[in-house]
């Protein structure tokens, strides 16, 4: 019989306690959730512990605290006793030690109890946390679902730091038979970073697939992430088109490490330098989307690269550097197999602190296009002129609404990205330079660079007078459109027809640009009027 008064104290701690008289009791009180507490007298220690060894552990069971009671003061070996026994009671004894050890089993019910109901909730959580990381990355796999895949033009090394990747490598083929990469690194790391990804994809994929420029693709990615984006976030990104016969990159490069042109011959022939901001720093208006369009050999190579590259070893005060990275990378002989086995070496010697990617492009033929009744040209010859006033140039996107217009001709579609390249390098510099009245000269610098487009902005918001008239003739005959852009500006001297004074200084890289891509450039009007030949060669 309990020591009087047992069962009643432990009753009042919420403990329902159960005396082992037989064997028989054990199954009933030995299965899952049956009894809080077994007291079990020293006799019938052998029968439990035979019980126990022959009977198996139910599933997720909860075996009940065991405290053994003695009747005298035994000498008990603990090996004997049970692994849940969690205390020994020698009775009787004086109600007081009785009341303290029925409340030390007490608290060790609440204490183990209370553990029980948080590792629940910590399951549920886990199971929580399991399931909103399966959602996300089938958000991230469908967002990269059209990403171009084991293209032989290309060749990655994409190391992220943790699960997800802040930095963005995207690949599509272009409607025209061109190829579109970006390469981004978006602040921080980690999922933060990478919910970016998501729109810039989406926008890069659907503007990749009806060949628009790269200044198109730049402009509407830094408008989406400019809305979405909180303020201390943006996207260093370099954006390049391939051409379909792989002798020219156009590139958009904001933030980005320099790229690097290698000539096939294994010198360097070129740097693909950061021009703008990064994605998402500036409004719409602001944003600058002017490209640079590159000749390459066949053959040539890019090699694109995130921060990430650069600086490891920094915390050691030993980082890698542009210099450092270039060096090795022409040592070994700008193999990317060679470059990766350095990469992964270097990551045993100095620690990463941002997601690591590396990219190769092989400049050749892309292979994508191809013949298509489509393509043939319309044998209709057509003009289109546009008058574009102060209104029109602050609420209006005029180049992209004439570049759709004459694009929806048969055969011209595939001309739309170098057309429209062309066209807005000549707007905007009757733009800036004629009714602006503005120097290219101050974008030298990062915050000349800044302050341009902030200038730029005051002035297109108080302009009250001025024109830009543009004109195109299509000639089928001669396979060419003839493009003529004039602004009511102050214009400029010039040496002779096809030469501007100062031009670099007036007009940035942009008339650079506007050379490689058409023929017969010339100046009228003391300089207020450019006209240039676009040719629609196969």
């Amino acid at each position: 019989m309990l020591q009087q008064g047992l069962r009643d104290q432990l009753l009042a701690f919420g403990i329902d306690p159960h005396r082992v008289e037989n064997i028989e009791q054990l199954a009933t009180l030995l299965h899952p959730d049956s009894a809080q507490v077994i007291l079990l007298p020293e006799a019938s220690i052998p029968d439990y512990l035979q019980f126990r060894e022959s009977t198996p552990e139910p599933v997720n069971s909860n075996p009940p605290h065991v405290v053994v009671l003695l009747t005298e003061a035994t000498k008990l070996d603990q090996e004997m006793l049970p692994t849940e026994v969690i205390d020994v009671w020698c009775l009787p004894m004086p109600d007081v030690a009785l009341k303290l050890r029925v409340q030390g089993v007490a608290e060790h019910h609440q204490l183990i109890e209370a553990a029980k109901e948080q590792k629940k909730n910590l399951g549920l959580q886990l199971e929580r946390s399991r399931q909103e990381q399966k959602i996300v990355r089938n958000i991230f796999t469908n967002a990269f679902s059209r990403a171009l895949e084991n293209d032989p033009h290309i060749d990655t090394l994409l190391l992220p730091l943790s699960t997800y990747n802040g930095d963005l490598f995207l690949a599509a083929k272009g409607g025209t038979g061109s190829l579109y990469l970006l390469l981004g690194d978006f602040t921080g790391h980690g999922l933060p970073a990478a919910i970016g990804t998501i729109p810039a994809s989406q926008t890069f994929f659907a503007m990749a697939e009806r060949a628009r420029p790269v200044s198109q693709i730049a402009r509407e990615i830094n408008r989406q992430l400019n809305l979405l984006l909180p303020e201390d976030m943006f996207c260093c990104a370099l954006i390049v088109e391939l051409s379909a016969n792989g002798d020219r990159l156009n590139w958009w490069s904001g933030g980005m490490p320099p790229a690097l042109v290698i000539h096939p011959d294994g010198e360097t022939l070129d740097y693909l330098s950061p021009q703008h901001l990064p994605l998402g720093i500036l409004s719409d208006g602001e944003f600058e989307s002017g490209i640079t369009s590159t000749r390459v050999a066949i053959n040539s190579q890019l090699l694109m690269y995130t921060d990430g590259t650069i600086e490891l070893g920094t915390s050691e005060q030993n980082a890698l550097g542009v210099d450092g990275f270039t060096q090795c990378c022409k040592q070994l002989d700008w193999k990317m197999p060679a470059i990766r086995a350095f990469i992964e070496e270097e990551l045993t010697k100095r620690e990463a602190h941002d997601d690591l990617s590396v990219v190769m492009l092989h400049c050749s033929e892309t292979g994508f296009a191809h013949p298509d009744p489509g393509d043939e040209r319309s044998p209709l010859p057509f003009e289109m002129c546009v008058n574009i006033g102060p209104n029109e140039a602050r609420t209006l996107d005029p180049v992209s609404t004439i570049i759709r217009s004459v694009c929806t001709l048969e055969g011209l579609a595939k001309f739309r990205p170098s057309l429209y390249t062309a066209l807005s390098e000549a707007y905007n510099n009757a733009l800036e330079h004629g009714l602006l009245n503005m120097s290219s000269a101050p974008k030298q610098s990062t915050e000349g660079f800044e302050n341009y487009y902030m200038e730029r902005s005051k002035r297109l918001a108080r302009l009250q007078r001025g024109q830009i008239d543009i004109e195109l003739r299509y000639k089928p005959q001669e396979a060419l459109i003839a493009v003529k852009v004039r602004d009511s500006g102050k214009g400029f001297r010039f040496d002779d027809e096809t030469q501007p004074l100062s031009q670099e200084h007036a007009f940035g890289r942009g008339l650079h640009l506007i050379r490689e891509l058409t023929r017969d450039l010339r100046w009228s009007e003391n300089g207020r009027c450019i006209e240039f030949n676009f040719p629609l060669g196969t």
